[in-house]
């Protein structure tokens, strides 16, 4: 349908062969080649394959990005920390990807991916190997994001995680783009009216 190369594109992987692609308000053909990894890092990226690196521990998968950008390690380890107790991988911060499942691998992909709170988080079937329980707890935490300014897409076919956010779709198929709008709860809209004109009575 063209998901790889939509994502390619968007995390600057790849530059459109036609047409114009702009992010952060800056068309990207235009934009030279060595200055591309000042935009890369203010995009988090949750690949399907993980994309762990083998020689670093979970910590230190998690901690990547911040010290590219030069944090100080105090505040490294207290971020890292908070995130892997959010995610319910405090215990496996020593351990290295191959000791781990599918499940934990996901879950370090996407603190990594949060770690430094991006402008734009591309994330794909970021719940397709956690339990429910931990699904929740991982939309509750793009929600969060999202609310403090970063911008998510994210790739799925899990019907029921879409009907969880009221939110602009993208449909691919076969290389053809739709754009569906949230839909707005009528009914809510008229209990808010109705709520509204009682104060207004009283």
């Amino acid at each position: 349908a063209g998901k790889t190369s939509f994502f390619r594109l968007m995390y600057l992987d790849q530059r459109p062969s036609s047409g114009r692609l702009q992010l952060f308000g800056k068309d990207m053909s235009q934009v030279k080649a060595s200055k591309l990894p000042l935009f890369r890092r203010r995009i988090g990226v949750v690949f399907q394959d993980f994309r762990l690196l083998d020689t670093l521990t979970t910590f230190d998968n998690v901690a990547l990005p911040l010290r590219i950008i030069g944090m100080h390690e105090r505040e490294i380890k207290r971020r890292v920390t908070e995130l892997l107790a959010w995610v319910g991988l405090e215990d496996c911060k020593k351990e290295y990807p191959a000791a781990l499942s599918g499940g934990e691998k996901q879950r370090i992909a996407i603190a990594r991916a949060v770690i430094n709170k991006p402008d734009l988080l591309l994330a794909d079937e970021p719940t397709g190997n956690v339990d429910d329980a931990m699904a929740a707890r991982i939309l509750h935490l793009f929600a969060e994001l999202n609310k403090l300014g970063t911008t998510l897409v994210i790739a799925t076919h899990n019907q029921s995680l879409v009907r969880q956010f009221n939110k602009p779709q993208i449909h691919l198929s076969n290389g053809e783009v739709e754009i569906i709008q949230p839909t707005i709860d009528l009914s809510l809209t008229t209990q808010n009216q109705e709520a509204a004109n009682e104060s207004v009575s009283n």
